[in-house]
């Protein structure tokens, strides 16, 4: 819809998703539009798109990110962005020999860094839920801590070693999504969302979804997102515990168990995908 008034009319320009930075919301036709995209993770596609009759320039920079100009037709204009995660699982991207039991044992409360959880809302007492501990370590690394319940079932706990970079993207969303400053938001229904992180002064605030804007979701889909892909690209599961039979293969070489838990198929003594233990036969 067209702006009337004063001077030139103006049309309005739309972002169909977070993370658009532009100086106005508004510009009369021909003038030059310059949008900036900063809110950039990890192992990420994105692809941006508007209106077809626009000629979108596309350029990018350290300072700002994306960059996009184009000239303002004699209409409204929506930008928009869609993402898909690029990562792929490495096994050789695996830095450590600990077990996960061995990694939770080193951990300290007091470096803990960053908190996710997420939970259901349900009539029932035993609703699922998952948390992220992502807690700091010498030599430039840091540790993931997960715990998770699926159907009701017992909780699951698994531990592995992330690149001390993870914080940092994740530290980018709050910024990027303006957590720290979120209140009297609109709610959710059917699940709870927070997350905690330090401020400036190191002191550790919080961020629900109590508290979240309209689209706030979005902001804790990509904290989950970052967390969750860091897990699965560094997770090992504990199944190599260097016993050899008489030809010195593996003792557990070559069984293969189902999980009872998610069905994932798996040959050693935890399951790679939720890291149950295998059941004693």
């Amino acid at each position: 819809m067209g702006l009337g008034g004063c001077g030139k009319q103006k049309y309005q320009l739309n972002f169909d998703g977070y993370g658009f930075e532009s100086k106005k919301t508004s510009y009369a036709p021909g003038d030059t539009v310059t949008v900036y995209y900063g809110m950039i993770a990890t192992d990420t596609d994105y692809h941006f798109s508007c209106d077809d009759d626009v000629s979108m320039e596309q350029e990018y920079d350290n300072d700002h990110g994306y960059v996009f100009t184009f000239s303002m037709p004699e209409h409204d204009v929506t930008m928009h962005v869609s993402s898909r995660n690029s990562m792929e699982y490495d096994p050789g991207a695996n830095f450590s020999a600990e077990t996960p039991e061995d990694l939770e044992a080193e951990i300290d409360e007091d470096n803990l860094l960053f908190y996710y959880f997420e939970k259901e809302i349900t009539a029932e007492e035993d609703s699922d839920y998952k948390e992220y501990k992502l807690y700091e370590r010498e030599e430039g690394s840091g540790s993931i801590l997960t715990l998770e319940t699926r159907n009701g079932g017992a909780e699951h706990r698994s531990c592995c070693l992330v690149p001390e970079d993870t914080w940092t993207y994740c530290m980018n969303i709050v910024r990027n999504y303006g957590m720290a400053d979120w209140k009297d938001g609109t709610g959710l229904r059917g699940m709870y969302y927070s997350v905690a992180f330090p401020d400036p002064a190191g002191n550790m605030i919080s961020a629900s979804s109590d508290d979240m804007p309209e689209d706030g979701l979005t902001a804790f889909e990509a904290v989950e997102n970052e967390l969750s892909d860091a897990w699965m690209q560094y997770h090992q599961p504990a199944d190599q515990d260097n016993t050899s039979g008489e030809n010195g293969d593996s003792a557990d070489a070559g069984e293969t168990w189902f999980c009872p838990e998610c069905g994932q198929k798996n040959t050693g003594k935890y399951c790679s995908d939720c890291g149950l233990k295998k059941p004693e036969d």
